[in-house]
């Protein structure tokens, strides 16, 4: 901390009630669904005003009229309409080398499921999920430590579908198999929340613009993952780079 920081304190940083991308999403996911004010007010444990304030907010105005446009739409036509960026997402980031896509598309394909349709199935699902909630949120708390240490490897005692005569070899493939599922689901889940990211850019003016911005974005993720494994090039392409800005600068060189 700065010694002015002690002379002239600065006032804590204000948090809104709706701050969070996933709040706002889930809130206009609700409302294009026909839920009220005062509903959502009791969901997120906000006073009606703080919603009234938010659906005066011309961002969130274009945010509701998108997922109204999504919500008016039968079943199998979000799909169709959802399926194809959804592909596009899982393209890139296969070709970005992206690891956690690839063993999702893998673990996907192995069960005769499409990938791409199995994002935009969670993606509408989880908008219906929002529109039926009628309780309070849980209050965000911090998670509690476990009370007791975990099992230590090899010791299978505390999983009742393991019968005592299997071999522990079987064991360790049931928790692998488990892993690789719990896995798959956090995976979709951050897919999901990607393909809603992309789809309300689209959904609220970006238009034919959020394709190319996303595409850009993924080269530059590749870009940067490529340099990161190879410093000493990386290091030798940044003084050639610098070399040819002041070339371009000073016309034939460096002035001397």
């Amino acid at each position: 901390m700065d010694w002015t920081d002690s002379l002239a304190p600065k006032p804590p940083r204000r948090r809104y009630p709706f701050w969070a991308r996933r709040d706002r999403r889930r809130t206009a996911q609700a409302m294009a669904a026909g839920r009220t004010a005062q509903e959502m007010a009791l969901v997120n444990r906000v006073p009606v005003m703080e919603v009234e304030k938010l659906l005066r907010d011309e961002e969130f105005q274009e945010l509701l009229r998108h997922y109204s446009a999504v919500a008016s739409l039968p079943y199998e036509e979000r799909i169709a309409r959802l399926a194809p960026l959804a592909l596009s997402i899982l393209e890139m980031g296969l070709e970005t080398g992206d690891m956690r896509v690839a063993m999702f598309v893998l673990h996907e394909q192995h069960r005769g499921r499409d990938p791409a349709r199995s994002m935009a199935e969670r993606f509408v699902a989880r908008a219906e999920a929002a529109a039926r909630e009628t309780q309070p949120r849980p209050e965000r708390r911090e998670a509690a430590p476990p009370a007791e240490p975990r099992q230590p490897p090899g010791d299978w005692s505390h999983c009742a579908a393991i019968p005592e005569h299997q071999e522990e070899a079987e064991a360790l493939a049931l928790a692998d198999l488990r892993r690789v599922e719990r896995d798959n689901r956090a995976e979709l889940n951050r897919l999901a929340d990607k393909l809603a990211s992309e789809a309300e850019r689209m959904g609220t003016g970006l238009g034919p613009s959020a394709l190319p911005s996303l595409r850009l974005e993924a080269v530059a993720r590749g870009v940067a993952r490529y340099w990161h494994e190879r410093p000493a090039e990386s290091m030798q392409a940044a003084i050639r780079l610098q070399g040819a800005r002041k070339i371009g600068r000073y016309g034939t060189g460096p002035p001397s």
